[in-house]
């Protein structure tokens, strides 16, 4: 007979699970359920008991599910995400099956949830591409523990268009071979569409799906029942698609491992690599991990033996790196000297007349044009000016509700508006200053849509395309965009990171990077392994066709460690330069950190509640190293003071840090715990 109570956890911050009398009904499936004041809540069923509990229960309304979305695996996953990232059962649940996944009320009888057409089913797509020598022996080790069904994590570094997507092939087809299934992971929707191009045309389009949020619900639906009933053996999807319900899951791929995408913004604060390993672990899988750039905590963890290293050190076909130039925008002319230990290259000097483009970089620009060659364009900030500033009184637009800038931007027409990039807040373009009154308004910084506007005054008929997050909220844009570029129809491709790793354009012979300074002096440990792996990345972007590559950076640092091994390509000597200097101040990978943040309405508050906390925290006295509590470096975001306490120590050292937190509530200030945070402010 069926235990008569269930045990359900909610999507709700308690530390708890309740209980129902239900009589019918699967563990793993979702009910709808009477909770306090709410009449309907949805919960998911996690357990059973015969033993009647020694409080009051209440019926369930309904089952929702009359399968269960879970199986015990995806709940052990969640448990475990539950522990590691403070947060409830039922959120971690929540993470892996939102409350809204639900069958459309209008079936479509077609399973396809693809971006793109239809292309030939089979195994029509598989080209018979040979193997260099390191690919041949990096596929050795991979084939061999797919083939013996065990958890071994691979990371796989290799250069840019050195065939890591060759591999990951190879080793996607054995899995399929052996009847299991494969994930493949992307940090970005907008990589999405070239790679479900090689898939579908690889496996067939019924055999290979795509999961990300762009999905409309009934999508997201179709896509989860045909994973979970192995109709779909290849899955491509952004952060989320780590959780999908696979039976029999062969291969996790993690593409661009580096990538910070991969940590979750929002509770639970997970990152995807994390999870990766927990899944490939409790599915008996391989996990293979690839970047030309890895993070220093994933190669420093290859190096010690936790992983398996796999090198891939020249490009295909023996085509060589494109060479990298550094253009000096400082109006000084005196030459800064060598940095000790990274070979010196030549520079170029910028026109000091030119506020976007530098003399050589719109030179190489027009040659393109003039060779019907394309160019990328990299600019690490959305909208078309970071912000306004009066250079009479020194005002600068700053949002009334954080303590930062406020963006100018674009609209349709000649609409203009401000915007916060913290709490999207949006103001008008003031005519005049709104201090003193005066007209000397200026514009500082550049982002996309200037330098997007710059271009089409310089170049008036070039076809020119731009892709940022402002475009890829627009649904299925970057697919757009992507087919535009691939046939040739766009000359010029402006955007943000987006464009910075994973694309393969052949005919792109020149990547100009605008202002590689942006990210370069963040109050962040990892703000110099962020601007060294976007340039490596958006280098790698050109010189993969026939014609050569070339790369053009503008500075006003040219001599940092940083873009010096960028200029070389040469991830080795920036990797030990920056591990001797983690070592030193003991960040990651030699500790685990936590970050804190309390904020409040009223500054006084969260100042007293980070006090408070902190002073608890130095009692435990274990071992950990305790910095702050500081105002955060965005002090005030939506009308919130912030205060920060960082936390370093072990995986045995945070434990009471950890058991503190998972129960704590300040008084007057509401707290946000992010374990292995990978941005500090």
């Amino acid at each position: 007979m069926t235990a008569p109570y269930i045990e359900v956890a909610f999507p709700i911050p308690l530390n708890r699970t309740f209980h129902y009398r239900a009589t019918d009904g699967k563990i793993g499936a979702r009910v709808l359920a009477p909770f306090g004041p709410k009449k309907n809540l949805i919960g998911y069923v996690v357990g059973r008991m015969s033993e009647k509990p020694s409080f009051p229960t209440k019926e369930i309304l309904r089952w929702i599910d009359e399968e269960p979305f879970l199986d015990e695996p995806l709940i052990a996953l969640a448990r475990w995400v539950a522990d590691r990232y403070l947060c409830s059962l039922g959120e971690a649940l929540a993470c892996i099956v939102p409350p809204a996944l639900s069958a459309p009320k209008r079936q479509k009888t077609s399973n396809r949830v693809m971006d793109s057409p239809p292309m030939a089913a089979g195994n029509d797509g598989k080209k018979d591409f040979r193997l260099t020598a390191e690919q041949t022996r990096a596929l050795v080790p991979l084939l061999a523990a797919v083939n013996a069904k065990k958890f071994q994590p691979f990371l796989l570094r290799g250069i840019t268009n050195s065939g890591k997507t060759e591999l990951y092939l190879r080793a996607i087809d054995d899995v399929i071979e052996r009847g299991r299934q494969a994930l493949y992971l992307l940090p970005e929707i907008a990589l999405t569409p070239p790679f479900m191009d090689q898939l579908r045309e690889r496996y067939g389009e019924q055999k290979v799906g795509i999961w990300h949020s762009v999905l409309s619900a009934g999508e997201r639906f179709r896509t989860w029942t045909a994973v979970k009933k192995g109709k779909i053996q290849v899955l491509l999807g952004a952060r989320s698609a780590v959780f999908a319900p696979f039976p029999d899951l062969g291969i996790i791929i993690l593409d661009e491992e580096h990538e910070s995408a991969y940590k979750q913004e929002d509770r639970p604060r997970y990152h995807t690599r994390e999870i990766a390993l927990q899944r490939a672990e409790l599915s008996s899988s391989v996990l293979l991990m690839g970047s030309a750039t890895p993070s220093l905590e994933s190669y420093w963890k290859a190096k010690q033996g936790v992983y398996t290293l796999l090198e891939l050190t020249s490009r295909v076909e023996q085509r060589s790196l494109p060479p990298v130039e550094l253009i000096d925008l400082r109006p000084k002319k005196s030459e800064p000297g060598p940095v000790p230990g990274i070979a010196a290259r030549p520079m170029q000097r910028a026109s000091a007349f030119l506020s976007v483009f530098s003399e050589p970089l719109k030179i190489a620009i027009e040659q393109r044009l003039a060779r019907r060659e394309q160019t990328l364009l990299f600019v690490n900030r959305r909208g078309f000016t970071p912000f306004l500033r009066c250079s009479k009184c020194g005002w600068v637009s700053r949002c009334s509700r954080c303590s930062t800038t406020l963006t100018m931007h674009l609209g349709t027409g000649d609409a203009r508006y401000m915007q916060c990039h913290a709490c999207s807040q949006r103001e008008g373009v003031p005519n005049q200053c709104p201090k003193c009154k005066s007209m000397r308004i200026h514009q500082y910084g550049v982002g996309t849509q200037k330098v997007e506007e710059e271009l089409k005054k310089l170049f008036p008929f070039a076809k020119i395309a731009r892709l940022d997050r402002d475009i890829a909220a627009q649904r299925r844009s970057h697919v757009r965009i992507y087919r535009s570029f691939v046939k040739g129809e766009v000359d010029v491709l402006v955007g943000t990171q987006m464009i910075a790793k994973g694309f393969d354009f052949p005919n792109v012979t020149l990547v100009g990077v605008v202002d590689a300074d942006v990210s370069l002096h963040l109050p962040d440990f990892r703000s110099a392994e962020r601007t060294f792996d976007l340039l490596t990345q958006v280098a790698g972007r050109t010189g993969r066709g026939d014609s050569k590559g070339k790369v053009l950076v503008q500075t006003h640092h040219p001599e940092h460690y940083a873009l010096q091994a960028a200029q070389e390509h040469d991830y080795l000597r920036f990797y030990e330069k920056e591990i001797i200097d983690r070592g030193r101040l003991r960040y990651p990978p030699f500790c685990r950190l936590v970050n804190i943040v309390l904020r409040a309405v009223k500054e006084p508050a969260v100042h007293q509640s980070a006090e408070d906390l902190f002073a608890r925290l130095e009692k435990l006295d274990g071992g950990v190293d305790l910095l702050g509590p500081a105002p955060a470096p965005y002090s005030r975001l939506r009308n919130q003071f912030r205060y920060q306490i960082l936390i370093k120590g072990t995986d045995e050292t945070l434990v009471p840090c950890l058991n503190l937190l998972r129960g704590y509530r300040p008084a007057k200030s509401y707290m946000s715990v992010d374990v292995d945070p990978v941005d500090l402010l």
